[in-house]
Formats: C-alpha cells, structure tokens, sequence
C-alpha cells in the first residue's frame, strides 16, 4: 500500500517471472517458422563464384567478410530443392536454413540489486554477490577507459536518464527492421544493457556495473523477442566493425549453425570477448550458441550461491552468474525484476568490460582466463558442469590488473 498527496507520482518496481530459455521448441511462434523455412544461408567457398541463385527472390549479403549470403525463396519446397542443389555445388562451402532465435530470459532500487551487493535480504546467503562494492573501493582512483559493448538483442530504449551517455545509437543497427536506429520495442535488451551500465550513485533507478561502458545497441530480436540467425550473423559482424570489445547474446536456440560458428569465430580472431546465456530450460545440455567453443558460456545461481532450477548446465559451461530476480528496465523505462540466464549473462559482459576499462590493450583470451580462475569456487571442488569455474567475482578479478 502507498500513502500519499494529490498529485504524487511513484515509480515501483514490478516482477517480471522468467525471460523464457532460448529453446526454439518452447514457443508456437518459432515452431512455426522453422517448420516454413523459406530463406537459406550459403557460404561460398574462398576464390570462387556462386554460379546461381536457384530462383531465388531476394539475395542480401549477410557477412560480406564471411562470404555470407541469405537467399530466400517463395515457398519451403523451393528452398529445399535449393538447399540441395547448393549441396551438390563445388563452389558452396556449406549451406542451412536461417533457422529462428529466440530472448531467453544510492540509487533508488540499489538495495534491490541483491546481486551486487547481498546482505542476506530476503533469505539470501550473505556475500553470495559479485563483489561489486569491494571492486569499486579497488579501481577508484585508477584511469579507466571507455569500452564497447556490443548489447545484441531486441534493441535499447536510450531515453533513460540512467542511459544518459551510456548508450551509441550512432554504433547501432537495427536488423529485423533495416534502420540505423536500434530502439527497443520488446524490453529484452533494454533489460540486460541496464545491467551492463546503468548510471551509478545518480538518485536515478539502478546501479550499472560498469560506469565506463557504453553500449551498442543491435536489434536482432522482434518485438516478440524472435529473430533469425541470418540477422545475428549480421549483428556479430557488425559489433566487430564498430570496434566492440565484449559481445553480450542473451539470445539463441536449440540448433547449432556453421554460419553463426563462423562468424563467432571472426570475431574471436578480432580480439572480442564473447559472452552468452547458457539457456533457461533447466537442462543438462547447453543452448547455442552458448555451447560454442568460441564464446564464454553463462549459467544462473540465485541468492543463496545455488543453481538456479531454470538453468542450462553442463559440458562447456564456462561460468555462473547471478541471474534471479535481478532488477533492470523494460522498453517503456518500467523498472522490473526478471529471471534467467539471459541477466546473469551481462554480469560477466559487465565485468569483463571492466577489465578493458583498466587495461584497454589486455587480450581477450586474457579476461576469460581472469574471469574463470578468480570466480568463487561452488558445488564440487574445481571445475565442474554445474558451475563451470564458479560463480563471478568482480572484485577478485579487478585485482589481477595490475
């Protein structure tokens, strides 16, 4: 109940139960689409020329650097034949379907942020947070540098007072709609980039982790938080040219993709430190592209250093992260609490971004070994499937930048 004067206004934070498992078979939607494929993606292979289009309706380029391209076609039946016409071609690498992606899932909410700072409010394990108070008091009086992350996602509402700088809309691209403008029509990324780099200590709704982040903000995701891995691929090349250092895909799916390897793979060549949920469907078995051996892969803990039930666990997980009941924005500047991978995710985006912060020339397979060996052991004594390294500690991992 709140008590007031004629006139008050409040903002109050609501919760929001779960951003749902980047799981392509737990949504009708997405069903839907894969079962219609029109479109494939076609690599062609170094030195030579794609001889035809097989009819296609449209060809774009989806990673030129890749020699990447989505050819899409009037009907599945078409695309099939297609597909196996291109098979059978010596001057195609690989071809697939562009399959569906899915969203997984003293200020004034600060005490909220059990995440950062976990005091045992609301039956939590005291200390079971990242540390971010102790890495503050360590870095306040070092320079730190301004470093990209690329949020790629369902874009980013910039109007926020608590994004005030924060955010680069001119480094943006919004691919499901072919502008340079990335705004946030889902809620999706707006939501994970408050927790990458929210404003600190302004009286405004939340603390960021990482008051020298700014984000790029890249639309793969619809307003239903679907997209395509045609359009992922696009914005992984595109975080890459705009000179990001941390990707963060809280997005993904059940099926791999040899387009989206490869352009993960660009992008590690490039120095970028890619970082992604590991899924919500609760599963022994990672989603993609979180099992990808080229990205750091992201499970969930909630406030008592536990497994979160939700949480994808298994061969490859790399780290844990908070990721229950985390407070961030939606697209409407609503503060709400979510659920899922998809939040513990930017914890370790944030942090890494930290690391550049302090030494901007420091190689990313340098903060991922930072990140792994200065996380809070969990569960059996080393590394283990269901907590990877352990669960992120900031402060620890600030103190290995010297």
């Amino acid at each position: 109940m709140l008590e007031g004067y004629p006139g008050d206004t409040y903002s109050v934070p609501f919760s929001v139960s779960r951003y749902e498992p980047i799981d392509v078979t737990s949504s009708s939607a997405v069903k839907a689409k894969t079962n219609t494929a029109t479109a494939l993606i076609v690599q062609t292979k170094t030195g030579m020329v794609r001889s035809s289009s097989l009819g296609a309706k449209t060809v774009k380029s989806v990673a030129p650097e890749l020699r990447l391209e989505k050819l899409t076609y009037r009907s599945a039946t078409e695309a099939k034949a297609a597909r196996q016409k291109f098979e059978q071609s010596s001057a195609t690498a690989y071809v697939e379907y562009d399959m569906p992606i899915q969203a997984f899932g003293a200020d004034a909410f600060k005490k909220h942020q059990w995440s950062l700072l976990n005091t045992g409010q609301k039956k939590g394990l005291k200390g079971a947070d990242i540390g971010l108070t102790a890495m503050q008091k360590r870095i306040a009086k070092k320079k730190l540098s301004t470093t990209l992350v690329a949020v790629i996602d369902s874009g980013v509402n910039p109007s926020y007072a608590d994004f005030a700088g924060k955010v680069r809309m001119d480094l943006g691209y919004d691919f499901v709609n072919r502008s340079k403008t990335a705004w946030d029509d889902y809620g999706h990324g707006s939501h994970v980039s408050g927790i990458i780099a929210a404003g600190t200590d302004n009286t405004y709704g939340m603390t960021g982790i990482n008051a020298k982040a700014s984000i790029i903000p890249i639309k793969v995701l619809d307003e239903n938080g679907v997209g395509y891995t045609s359009d992922l691929v696009s914005g992984i090349n595109h975080a890459v040219k705009k000179g990001a250092k941390v990707i963060n895909l809280s997005l993904g799916g059940d099926t791999s993709s040899k387009a989206v390897e490869s352009a993960l793979s660009y992008a590690k060549s490039k120095n970028v430190l890619i970082v992604a949920a590991s899924g919500n469907a609760g599963k022994k078995a990672l989603s993609y592209p979180a099992r990808s051996k080229y990205v750091l892969s992201v499970g969930a803990t909630g406030r008592t250093d536990k497994r979160a039930s939700f949480s994808n666990y298994g061969t490859g997980l790399d780290l844990v992260a908070p990721g229950v009941s985390i407070p961030s924005y939606l697209a409407d500047g609503e503060l709400a609490f979510a659920s899922g991978t998809s939040m513990a995710a930017p914890h370790v985006a944030a942090v890494a971004s930290v690391l550049y912060s302090l030494k901007p020339s420091i190689k990313a397979t340098d903060v991922e070994n930072i990140l792994k060996k200065s996380a809070k052991d969990l569960g059996s004594k080393g590394y283990d499937t269901t907590y990877g390294s352990g669960r992120l500690n900031a402060d620890r991992a600030a103190s290995y930048i010297k």
